[in-house]
């Protein structure tokens, strides 16, 4: 009998030294912090940054996010926006002069829960889904959010953002020990940030639309949320070409008063804050504000000069446009910025007598 107890107590002792010796390790999110001196305004990271990890059975990983990502695992990264199931009708949308906007009774679409919501096991398991959900800090001082995914069985997993379908990981778990520390993994990924932010320098070098054009961002995982030229100065008449250039970051062009535009955000573009609450992507995501083939724009549109062309998008999976033309019939100074990312990102029309 004392044997058996012995057993026991030897088993449960080395149960409990192989827990204590886990190590936990950290992927950042993309970027962890603001970027350095010099580089240019509106880049950021949609990486996993070490893109590449083995770890050992038993470890974890906490990722961490400073800016808006999640971590999935299993499948294929669904599409964040979707028709609405219940086949919903978007209604009693007016605009400043107190008109119905024409997306009035077209097909209302909806945040995609498979996409932004958190399932699944905190522990991998093969052939097991898991979305951390959206990982974004609180607050611009807050700290990064995280979360962690522990790894019992040895094997390959991929990782994907559901944000950004483009940013994958690897995660290697080796039955045996780990080639790298958690801290030296950590210094992997700060120089992997250093790589990036350089990376971006000559992205935003490279950026040189044709003449009529204007880029909406530019870049793959190292992206800038920003138009090029932040000015274009046209005649009156001219056709101009918005052109959607960022692989992970949709984008679009958005006219008239900040102020308004927020509150009809606030009103329209109802991102779920759970199970049964309001869900309802904005209208103008995938409809912009005029119908098709009417885009002419002069700075009093909708009592208020709001103009706005759908969102676009080089993801496959979301069904938006990947340019989108403007022809601009009066002079003035016009200033735009994007729907999803806000003013930060801004750009100017200058149309000429």
């Amino acid at each position: 009998m004392k044997r058996v107890v012995l057993a026991v107590a030897m088993l449960g002792a080395l149960a409990a030294a192989g827990q204590a010796g886990a190590a936990n390790y950290k992927v950042f999110l993309g970027e962890q912090a603001r970027p350095p001196a010099g580089t240019p305004k509106g880049a950021t990271l949609d990486m996993f940054l070490p893109g590449k990890v083995t770890v050992a059975v038993g470890d974890s990983i906490t990722f961490s996010s400073a800016t808006f990502h999640t971590v999935s695992i299993g499948g294929k990264a669904p599409s964040i926006i979707i028709p609405d199931p219940a086949h919903g009708k978007y209604a009693g949308i007016d605009d400043a002069a107190g008109k119905p906007f024409y997306f009035n009774g077209l097909a209302k679409l909806i945040y995609n829960g498979q996409a932004l919501a958190p399932f699944g096991p905190h522990v991998v398991t093969p052939g097991v889904k898991a979305n951390s959900g959206v990982l974004s800090p609180n607050g611009p001082k807050a700290a990064p959010a995280t979360f962690t995914f522990s790894f019992p069985k040895p094997g390959t997993y991929h990782f994907f953002c559901s944000v950004h379908p483009g940013m994958k990981a690897t995660i290697s778990v080796t039955s045996g020990t780990a080639p790298k520390s958690p801290a030296q993994v950590t210094a992997e990924a700060l120089q992997d940030v250093s790589a990036g932010w350089a990376k971006t320098k000559s992205e935003a070098a490279a950026a040189k639309p044709p003449a009529k054009t204007v880029y909406m961002g530019t870049g793959s995982l190292q992206t800038i949320l920003a138009y090029f030229p932040s000015t274009l100065k046209v005649p009156v008449g001219t056709t101009v070409n918005f052109v959607q250039r960022s692989a992970e970051e949709p984008h679009s062009a958005v006219f008239g008063p900040k102020k308004w535009v927020r509150a009809f955000s606030n009103r329209t573009d109802l991102f779920p804050q759970g199970p049964g609450k309001p869900n309802q992507a904005a209208p103008v995501i995938p409809y912009g504000s005029e119908p098709k083939g009417q885009y002419s724009y002069d700075g009093k549109t909708h009592g208020n000069g709001f103009f706005a062309t759908p969102v676009m998008s080089t993801d496959k999976t979301i069904p938006l446009p990947h340019s989108w033309k403007v022809t601009f019939t009066k002079a003035g100074t016009f200033k735009y910025f994007c729907w999803i990312h806000g003013p930060d990102m801004s750009g100017t029309i200058v149309v000429t007598p």
